[in-house]
């Protein structure tokens, strides 16, 4: 079946349907949009008002561009990763803003969770809100830093780290990143030491490839005893000297405290027989 608009078919507008059950809408003589079990659409854009301003609409490069007011404003790329306010996410979801806050969490009529963090299946960490606080659950405070020479050796997690004067580099595309804050690190081989920075997380090269040190600064934490050393909860700690803490001896809060103990429960014990347990780090 055939309806035409239009006795012209050069410049008319017909709908044919074949015995597929399958619509094609024609101008010119050339199939601009094809109904069946999908809809294809042969210009690869949707207009959605008459000036075609607001659009859906796909380019060369796999890419699906939301326009609105001929400005496009969310894309979704051939990887599927989500960019809101950027053409070119180089995340799973990038979200941009112009002069206001990127993203808006609200939760109505009730207390509870804004952001929720899942590794694999399990909430490792929330942020929630209760009246007019606002809570960071589940983790600790962090900064990155580096060691001299960039290399990336084994370091237990939990290993006491010391602040060195240099400061890191980074260079993205050739151009060094501006860095007002982040020092370069080494284990700390000190007693008593005074300048830890934090305690050892891990490794992070996922950003831009350097050998960067995640460092615990603030909060929830586990840290690195040597072995025959004894430590009860409460105890305030200090470094050893050899990247494990040990008590330091009183109740006073100093320079060189790293962190309060909060359960002698052993949650790892490594290879060198040294062992970790929970604490509090007290702002390295």
């Amino acid at each position: 079946m055939t309806i035409k608009i239009n006795a012209d078919t050069s410049s008319g507008l017909e709908l044919e349907s074949d015995t597929s059950g399958i619509i094609d809408i024609q101008s010119g003589g050339t199939t601009k949009m094809t109904v069946g079990t999908t809809i294809d659409i042969q210009g690869n854009e949707l207009v959605l008002d008459a000036d075609g301003d607001t659009s859906i609409h796909s380019d060369t490069d796999d890419q699906i561009d939301f326009k609105t007011g001929g400005t496009d404003r969310m894309t979704i790329d051939s990887s599927g990763k989500v960019g809101i306010g950027s053409t070119s996410p180089a995340s799973p979801l990038s979200v941009v803003g112009d002069s206001i806050a990127p993203m808006r969490c609200i939760r109505q009529t009730n207390d509870g969770g804004l952001l929720l963090f899942i590794r694999d299946t399990t909430t490792q960490g929330t942020i929630t809100v209760s009246g007019t606080t606002v809570s960071y659950n589940g983790g600790h405070l962090s900064r990155w830093g580096r060691l001299p020479d960039g290399s990336q050796p084994t370091i237990l997690k939990g290993t006491v780290m010391s602040n060195l004067d240099e400061m890191v580099v980074w260079e993205v595309d050739g151009a060094e990143v501006e860095n007002e804050q982040r020092n370069q690190l080494k284990v700390s081989d000190v007693e008593g030491d005074i300048n830890v920075a934090g305690l050892f997380v891990k490794w992070d090269i996922e950003l831009d490839g350097y050998n960067d040190i995640d460092l615990a600064m603030t909060g929830d934490m586990i840290i690195r005893i040597a072995q025959g050393t004894t430590v009860q909860r409460g105890d305030l700690l200090m470094s050893a000297g050899d990247g494990t803490a040990k008590p330091q001896g009183d109740d006073i809060v100093r320079s060189k405290t790293i962190a309060k103990v909060t359960s002698t429960t052993v949650i790892n014990t490594y290879d060198d027989g040294s062992y970790v347990v929970p604490c509090v780090v007290m702002a390295c």
